[in-house]
Parts: C-alpha cells; sequence; structure tokens
C-alpha cells in the first residue's frame, strides 16, 4: 500500500511539474509573439462579382437566413467573447451586415460583409478597397455544425449579397495554415492572388505584400 502511495505521489509530481513547464514554455511563446517576433501569413482571396455566383450544394441541415438585427446580439453570448458582442452593434451602427444562418433557433453560422475599403483586424491591415469592391469578413462555424457544408454556402450567399449592393468584385482574408477556409472559399469560386506576411518585431508591426507566381494562382487547391 505505502509503495503504491508513494507511486502516485510520484505520478502526481511528475505531472504537475510537466503541466508548470508546458505553462511556462506557453507563457514565454506568448510573451516573444507579442512583444519581440512573430510571423503570420495569410492569402488574398479574389472572387469576380461580374457574373453569376457559382452554385454551391446547400448544407445539410435546414436553415433560416436572415440579416442581423441589434435585438438578437445575444444569442451570440456563448460563441463569441463580451467584447466582440460590443463590436458587433458597432458594425451594425456603421452599417455593415451580418447574415446570420439560423438551426433550431440557434447560430449556426455567421459572416459579415462591407463595402468600400476595410480593416482587416485579426491581420490588422487595411485593404484600400474601391467603392465597387466588397469584402468578406468574419466568418465563424459553431463547431457542431462543422462538415455540413455550411461555410461554402453561405459564403455564396454573402456574394450575392455583395453582388446586389453594386460589387464587382470581392476579397477576404485567410491565414496560410488555414486549410479548411481556403479549400471551402475556392469551392466558391475564388483566387488566391496575393500572400501578406505580418510581422511583429520589438512590437514594431508591419505588412509585406508579395504578388503569387502564375503557377501558385488557383481556385479551391490551397
Amino acid at each position: 500500500m505505502a509503495q503504491l502511495t508513494q507511486r502516485i505521489k510520484e505520478g502526481y509530481e511528475e505531472g504537475g511539474t510537466g503541466r508548470l513547464t508546458q505553462a511556462f514554455v506557453n507563457r514565454v511563446t506568448k510573451f516573444v509573439s507579442l512583444y519581440l517576433y512573430s510571423r503570420k501569413k495569410a492569402r488574398l482571396l479574389e472572387w469576380s462579382l461580374t457574373g453569376p455566383v457559382p452554385e454551391v450544394d446547400p448544407p445539410g441541415i435546414g436553415i433560416e437566413i436572415r440579416d442581423l438585427r441589434e435585438e438578437e446580439i445575444p444569442c451570440f453570448k456563448d460563441i463569441v467573447r463580451a467584447k466582440k458582442l460590443e463590436l458587433f452593434r458597432e458594425r451594425l451602427a456603421e452599417g455593415k451586415i451580418c447574415l446570420v444562418a439560423w438551426h433550431e433557433g440557434e447560430v449556426a453560422w455567421f459572416g459579415w460583409v462591407a463595402m468600400g475599403p476595410e480593416y482587416e483586424p485579426i491581420f490588422r491591415v487595411m485593404l484600400n478597397l474601391k467603392e465597387d469592391e466588397g469584402y468578406l469578413l468574419d466568418a465563424f462555424t459553431n463547431p457542431k455544425y462543422r462538415g455540413k457544408n455550411l461555410h461554402t454556402y453561405m459564403s455564396a450567399r454573402r456574394l450575392e449579397r455583395l453582388q446586389r449592393m453594386g460589387a464587382r468584385r470581392a476579397f477576404g482574408i485567410a491565414a496560410v495554415e488555414n486549410l479548411p477556409s481556403r479549400k471551402a472559399h475556392g469551392k466558391g469560386g475564388c483566387v488566391e492572388t496575393r500572400e501578406v506576411s505580418c510581422i511583429n518585431i520589438l512590437g514594431i508591426r508591419f505588412h509585406l505584400w508579395k504578388d503569387l507566381p502564375e503557377k501558385e494562382l488557383k481556385s479551391g487547391q490551397p
């Protein structure tokens, strides 16, 4: 019995040390990325809206699609942070539109659209779009509804909305490592045209853009 107790104690101490070490590594990594050096890469996605939006198969669930109303914002409290709820209110006040896919009264997916110049908050880059160009921003699929073709289908609905608003082209940004998002957008007809590196050195942030080589220009094949 004493030997078993000792083994349990040793195992706990070993696990505790491991957790402590991992927590320390995580904090150091976060400190380095925030204050010393970090580099993120993303692809600029582009859609032409001068013709019909590509047909996309509907998701495997029944959904109701409608524009977000301010009184519905509390319905998002379990899937986004409180700070983002305030951002939603600010966007609605600015005239931005959020399409929401509801399933049995629950938020299954949401995504925003905007016209003209737009600031991309995740990569902290300003996109100087023209008046007839739109932007797809801040889309999110509720984890329980992923794998149902919902994101691709709803992105097509966003493109249609921008088209009705007068946009002739649409843009979006996706992290290079976010292959599921890039593939989903590719299925909806986007082409990756440029790559942006978001660099932070000692708190100084800047962006480097480059055009993708012709052989890398593609649709739906990251």
